[in-house]
């Protein structure tokens, strides 16, 4: 599971998560397409508004970088 279907599965709107980590909506959709990564603060975060262990969250980061880079082959 990546990033942006830990959001749609919480039932989050982007703008809403944007706002909580103190982040664009923009910036928060280049972090859901890996096109930026984020640090442990904002996975602590992430954890607590998802209802994920920060394992979870670590797991879809390294998901969302994976098809990010199989996508640009």
């Amino acid at each position: 599971m990546n990033l942006k279907q830990l959001r749609e599965e919480s039932g989050l709107k982007a703008y809403k998560v944007a706002e909580k980590l103190y982040l664009s909506r923009a910036q928060l959709n280049n972090i859901e397409k890996g096109k930026y990564k984020i640090d442990m603060l904002k996975m602590e975060k992430l954890s607590e508004i998802y209802g994920k262990s920060i394992e979870e969250i670590q797991s879809a980061c390294e998901v969302t970088l994976i098809e990010r880079r199989r996508d640009n082959i």
